[in-house]
């Protein structure tokens, strides 16, 4: 998906305070967040590598009988041994496949949950105190967000654009996926056949760092991640923006007077083209209003 070209992100007015004031933003471990499960949902394998010892048989055996192509090359060292012994065993002509099939399939029962652990284990050795993550989303009028994280509606929503000149962190913006079950990165077979190819690594780091239960999809995230691994402590860290990635601030409907002329004097200051807006209901929905 394209990255929009502009995410905001949804504060109380005291912290919009404190943002515009020192134009920085909050970046947090995740052991901070609400959702108790970030980071922890494992990604799986469908089939399941414990399944797919009989698929890894007799995808070797239809290599050797039926001439099905495999990538030879990228094989795994067990799997280039089976392919050999097969080849082997066929050459001797006193074998049926029928025989290989059922002299050769192994089973490990306990494969998905050993590989679970494993990434847990790196997960944890990452040190998620050293994680740094910026939540962004791409809508500025989710009734949900603005009375989850915004006050009940009287703090504010900040709109950043990402500049290629300045290299600004949200041009690495990812949007986060949503699912009710584990999300898939691949087949038994495929890892069976192939391990674990850059490939793999790179789909499974991403599933681990961005999806959660489909019970956040209102939240409609992006996510920009760093590791601060000298910064364990703090689990937070307060990283300086531009003026000009600042495109809007957007004020609550229930926002006071008085969290409006603070705003204004601040956008005055230091962020001359930054827009004000104040978000009106119009027939049961929010809208954004420009402010003079």
């Amino acid at each position: 998906m394209q990255l929009p070209s502009i995410l905001y992100k949804y504060t109380t007015a005291s912290t919009a305070f404190l943002v515009l004031e020192n134009s920085k933003l909050r970046w947090s471990s995740p052991l901070l967040f609400n959702d108790i499960a970030e980071f922890q949902r494992m990604p799986r394998f469908h089939p399941r590598v414990a399944d797919s010892y009989k698929l890894l048989t007799a995808s070797i055996v239809s290599a050797v009988f039926d001439g099905v192509e495999l990538d030879e090359v990228r094989l795994t060292h067990q799997a280039a041994l089976l392919l050999n012994l097969v080849k082997l065993m066929a050459s001797e002509g006193n074998i049926t496949r029928e025989d290989i099939l059922k002299g050769l399939t192994g089973e490990v029962s306990d494969a998905d949950d050993k590989i679970e652990v494993s990434l847990r284990d790196y997960v944890d050795k990452l040190g998620l105190s050293t994680a740094r993550v910026l939540c962004v989303t791409s809508e500025n009028d989710n009734n949900a967000m603005w009375g989850n994280y915004a006050e009940n509606h009287a703090g504010c929503v900040f709109g950043f654009r990402h500049i290629a000149k300045y290299d600004t962190p949200l041009q690495e913006a990812a949007r986060v996926s949503y699912s009710a079950e584990r999300p898939i990165v691949g087949s038994g077979l495929d890892f069976l056949l192939y391990g674990n190819t850059p490939e793999l690594r790179k789909s499974t780091l991403h599933a681990i760092f961005y999806t959660k239960d489909q019970s956040w999809a209102y939240e409609r995230e992006w996510r920009v991640i760093t590791w601060r691994p000298n910064e364990a402590e703090k689990q937070v860290s307060d990283f300086l923006f531009f003026s000009e990635e600042l495109e809007s601030v957007t004020l609550g409907a229930r926002a006071t007077v008085k969290t409006e002329l603070r705003v204004r004097e601040l956008l005055a200051g230091k962020y001359p083209d930054a827009s004000l807006y104040r978000m009106e209901l119009k027939g049961g929905k929010l809208v954004p209003a420009l402010l003079s």
